[in-house]
């Protein structure tokens, strides 16, 4: 009996990720109509892009759970320890394919496998955020401090944030040209 249970359990999980893809490509056929702000905005300007991005949010923020957006339940999402290392990057593709369908753009460090990032976008699902007709919402899972990162050994923007801020300091060291109470502003 037990011998059975672990050779039908993974054709099972199998069977529903299989079921789970197709339901996920499904979902991206539910493509939301451009909001009428978006008549004024030049597609091939990225920083206008930005921010009607960020107007849409503003004006249209209301915001709703990732697994309204998308059309995919959340509960629907299998627990990272219940699937295959290939499982996982499977779903992570569909599912990531998904999230840029609907403005979405997840920022991981470039090293990070794709397996990995399963276990973030599974938990960014039970999120709440504004949909975006257009343009991206960049998510960032780090904060930039070293000893936070939920990205240790594949992150780089940690190291690099953490010596522009010294480059910074020792700068403002440099060319710290008035004292305070100075009163000789030269505008």
């Amino acid at each position: 009996m037990v011998n059975l249970a672990r050779v039908l359990i993974p054709m099972l999980m199998q069977r529903y990720v299989e079921q789970m893809v197709e339901d996920i490509r499904k979902a991206t056929w539910n493509v939301r109509p451009p909001r009428d702000i978006w008549y004024y905005a030049d597609p091939l300007y990225d920083v206008e892009l930005e921010d009607f991005s960020d107007l849409e949010k503003y004006f249209y923020g209301e915001e709703e759970p990732v697994s309204q957006i998308t059309g995919i339940d959340a509960e629907l999402l299998p627990p990272p320890d219940r699937l295959s290392e290939n499982q996982k990057t499977l779903l992570t593709e569909e599912l990531d394919n998904l999230l840029q369908v609907n403005h979405f753009k997840l920022l991981f460090p470039g090293k990070f496998p794709l397996n990995l990032r399963y276990a973030f976008i599974r938990k960014f699902w039970s999120e709440t955020h504004v949909a975006l007709s257009f343009g991206e919402n960049e998510i960032e899972f780090c904060d930039y401090e070293k000893i936070f990162c939920p990205f240790p050994g594949y992150c780089d923007s940690c190291d690099e944030i953490e010596e522009e801020m010294r480059y910074d300091a020792r700068w403002e060291e440099k060319t710290d040209f008035f004292e305070e109470g100075d009163d000789d502003i030269p505008f």
